[in-house]
């Protein structure tokens, strides 16, 4: 059964894996490209989380190449929308590994009718070339970014844990914990769907294919 959320989010944020795991994710979706299709396969029974009429889609930031991007710029589309950063060790790569890996299974007809969004949650750091580079392995994701305010807004849209959790004897100073699904959103900007990131790609990419 798929379980309805309400106002906040009951998922907590996933214990983080180890980094070189974040690696090889990365490192083989170039490879997945040139893999046959898999078959398509059906609906998963866990890790699909219906969502209540008290989540929307707002937001109004700026992409990874600095033009101003809303959410009614992507009406007619279905999005899929991830919030991370883009200097997270692990969870955001491997997610966004397979949210790419998804895409792969899809034709090309079918990736026309999907935005595939990465919106950061931490944007002191994450300007748009910052994005621009961390998502240079796959083009088709879109990476959007703004100031602190407006990062807030779309993640309170959505529901989004976030927060600065401090690092005093690291470079970096801070990282970001945060909650890690994936939502879909239809083609009129209402957010119908959360998925768990432990979702296969092929299972990503069949709940797309259900939502276009």
């Amino acid at each position: 059964m798929w379980k309805i959320l309400g106002t906040r989010l009951g998922t907590r944020p996933r214990s983080r894996r180890r980094s070189a795991l974040a690696a090889a994710a990365l490192a083989i979706v170039a490879g997945l490209a040139a893999c046959s299709k898999a078959p398509r396969v059906e609906a998963p029974a866990d890790g699909v989380i219906r969502l209540s009429d008290q989540f929307s889609s707002d937001f109004s930031l700026v992409d990874q190449n600095g033009k101003a991007a809303t959410d009614e710029d992507f009406r007619g589309k279905v999005m899929i929308v991830y919030f991370g950063f883009a200097s997270c060790p692990d969870v955001c790569p491997l997610a966004l590994g397979s949210l790419s890996a998804a895409l792969n299974e899809l034709s090309a007809k079918e990736r026309a009718e999907i935005a595939p969004l990465f919106i950061t949650v931490d944007p002191e750091r994450d300007t748009p070339e910052n994005l621009k580079a961390y998502l240079s392995f796959d083009e088709r994701l879109i990476g959007l970014t703004g100031s602190p305010e407006a990062a807030q807004a779309a993640r309170q849209s959505f529901k989004v844990y976030a927060r600065k959790v401090p690092q005093p004897d690291s470079a970096m100073g801070y990282t970001m914990d945060h909650s890690s699904l994936f939502y879909i959103v239809d083609r009129k900007g209402a957010p119908q769907l959360a998925l768990e990131d432990s979702l296969t790609a092929a299972e990503l990419a069949e709940m797309l294919r259900r939502s276009i």
